[in-house]
C-alpha cells in the first residue's frame, strides 16, 4: 500500500441549505470565511494537470479523478528516480509520504450526456513537474490518488487499468482546496553512501527479485475506441530477446528471463483481436508497447 498525507478540503465552508449558489458567490463566502478565521487555513485554486478516468468496481460505473496541483501544498520529500524503485521494492514501501489535498465528491456530466462521479486531487507543482518528466513517478501519483480516493470515500475503483485523457486535463470545474501549513516530515528515506563495500559471498539467488512493472494502458481515439495501447516500463532489460509475451483476447502475460525477473498479468478493459496485435520495445527507452484491434467492448 502507498503511504499518503491527507490534506482535506474544509466541509465546514459549503453552504448547507436549498439554494443553489454561482461559483461566485461559493467563492466570495469562502473567502471571507477564510478571512475571519485565519487558523483554519489558506484557500487555493489548483491549477488543472491530468484527467484519469477508471471505474467502480461493484457497478462498472465511470470514475474520474483530476489531478491537479499548486505551489502552496507542501511537496514530498525530493527523492531520485533510483530511490523510489528502491523504496517501491522494499518492505516498507509506506515509508515514502506524498501529501495530497482530496476534495469533495462532484458530479459532471459527459459527452454522452451520462452523469458521473469526480474527485479532485491536489499534489505540489514542483512534485507534479517531475511525475510529468517521468513514467514512474507518474505511474507512482498516479496509483497513490487512486488508492487515496478509495480511502477517503470508502469506495472500491479499479488501480489495475486507468486511462489519462490526452486532450482533457481536467473534468468540470476544480473546486478550492484549504491548505494548512504542515512542518515538513523528517527524511525517512536512507541516502545510498558513495563508496559502498560489495559483499563477494552473496549468491545469485540472492540477488534474483520478482517485480511487477510498471505500466500503463489507453485507448485511442478516446470517445470511439479503435485500438487498445499498454505501454510496460521494464528498465534492466537490454533486448526484446529477454522477453516472454502471451496475448490473450482480454489479458496480457509477460515475464523477463533475466535476474531481475519482471511479471505481469493483467485483464484488458477490452477484448482486442489477436492477429492485429503489434509489438515493439525500445531499447532506449525501455518501454514495451502493445497495440491491438479493438473487437468488442466488454
Amino acid at each position: 500500500m502507498l503511504s499518503k498525507n491527507f490534506l482535506d478540503v474544509d466541509e465546514s465552508i459549503i453552504e448547507k441549505n436549498l439554494l443553489i449558489q454561482s461559483n461566485e458567490e461559493q467563492e466570495f463566502e469562502q473567502f471571507v470565511n477564510g478571512f475571519l478565521n485565519p487558523n483554519s487555513g489558506k484557500l487555493v485554486k489548483p491549477a488543472p494537470g491530468i484527467c484519469i478516468k477508471t471505474i467502480k468496481i461493484d457497478d462498472k460505473s465511470k470514475v474520474f479523478i483530476n489531478l491537479c496541483h499548486h505551489s502552496d501544498i507542501p511537496p514530498p520529500e525530493d527523492i531520485t528516480h533510483d530511490e523510489l524503485i528502491e523504496v517501491l521494492n522494499s518492505k516498507d514501501p509506506e515509508r515514502y509520504c506524498v501529501p495530497l489535498s482530496i476534495g469533495t465528491e462532484h458530479e459532471e456530466t459527459i459527452k454522452s450526456g451520462v452523469q458521473v462521479k469526480a474527485y479532485d486531487v491536489a499534489v505540489n507543482s514542483e512534485f507534479f513537474k517531475k511525475c510529468q518528466n517521468d513514467e514512474l513517478f507518474k505511474t507512482f501519483i498516479i496509483s497513490a490518488t487512486i488508492e487515496g480516493i478509495a480511502e477517503k470515500f470508502k469506495i472500491e475503483i479499479s488501480s489495475e487499468n486507468p486511462i489519462l485523457l490526452k486532450n482533457k486535463k481536467c473534468l468540470g470545474s476544480l473546486q478550492q482546496h484549504r491548505i494548512q501549513q504542515r512542518p515538513p516530515r523528517p527524511s525517512s528515506i536512507k541516502k545510498k553512501t558513495l563508496i559502498e563495500e560489495l559483499n563477494p559471498k552473496g549468491s545469485s539467488s540472492q540477488l534474483e527479485t520478482h517485480i511487477k512493472p510498471e505500466y500503463r494502458v489507453y485507448v485511442q481515439p478516446e470517445d470511439n475506441p479503435e485500438q487498445l495501447i499498454v505501454d510496460v516500463w521494464l528498465p534492466d532489460v537490454n533486448n526484446s530477446q529477454e522477453i516472454s509475451l502471451k496475448c490473450g483476447e482480454d489479458c496480457i502475460v509477460l515475464n523477463t528471463k533475466k535476474q531481475t525477473k519482471y511479471e505481469l498479468d493483467i485483464f484488458l478493459p477490452y477484448t482486442i483481436i489477436q492477429q492485429n496485435t503489434n509489438v515493439t520495445f525500445n531499447t532506449v527507452t525501455k518501454f514495451l508497447s502493445v497495440t491491438s484491434t479493438i473487437a468488442a467492448v466488454k
